[in-house]
């Protein structure tokens, strides 16, 4: 299945540090297609104990559109990202639960190609204004832009967020949960 990503997880540095920690497997993030996600912006509405700061979420917007990296993943390399944001999912309820849900999208592959059916992650319940991301976070993000080729009208988009000073990434403490993204 194509997954479309945008945020930490356009870095396959951090996604293998995070799964390093959590004793996961890192999914193949290699190689991705730059992609656009028509009618969607980016945002930073949502808290991580792990990053210190906001991580990124999209939200529908008619004329915007995000920049990433479509990948084809397998179920079980999905499952590692859902572990990652925090996503889960009730069955006894049928419904998402946790910090992000699974939603489909079209994502249009940069040069050639027709848009691909893909999923990705939408924030589940946001704060409604920013929370600057730390920026060891955007540096992780602008990094994943560069190694995909993103343009340099998108990188510069994502330097002009303000962003916190922070920490770095910390996991939890020997015997504590994994925090959610």
């Amino acid at each position: 299945m194509w997954y479309f990503a945008y945020g930490s997880n356009l870095n396959s540095r951090a996604v293998a540090e995070w799964c390093r920690h959590y004793g996961h497997r890192p999914p193949a993030l290699k190689p991705g297609r730059p992609g656009i996600l028509d009618n969607y912006r980016l945002c930073f509405p949502i808290f991580s104990e792990y990053f210190g700061g906001g991580i990124a979420d999209i939200v529908y917007d008619p004329g915007k559109y995000v920049a990433g990296a479509l990948f084809d993943l397998s179920e079980a390399d999905q499952k590692i990202l859902d572990a990652k944001v925090g996503r889960r999912f009730d069955p006894a309820a049928q419904k998402e639960i946790g910090i992000y849900r699974r939603i489909e999208v079209k994502v249009a592959p940069l040069g050639k190609g027709e848009p691909v059916p893909a999923i990705t992650y939408q924030g589940l319940s946001v704060e409604k204004y920013n929370i600057p991301p730390t920026q060891h976070y955007m540096d992780l993000v602008i990094q994943g832009a560069y190694s995909f080729g993103l343009s340099m009208m998108w990188i510069s988009y994502l330097q002009s967020f303000s962003t916190q000073v922070g920490r770095k990434p910390r996991p939890p403490s020997y015997g504590e949960a994994a925090p959610r993204m």
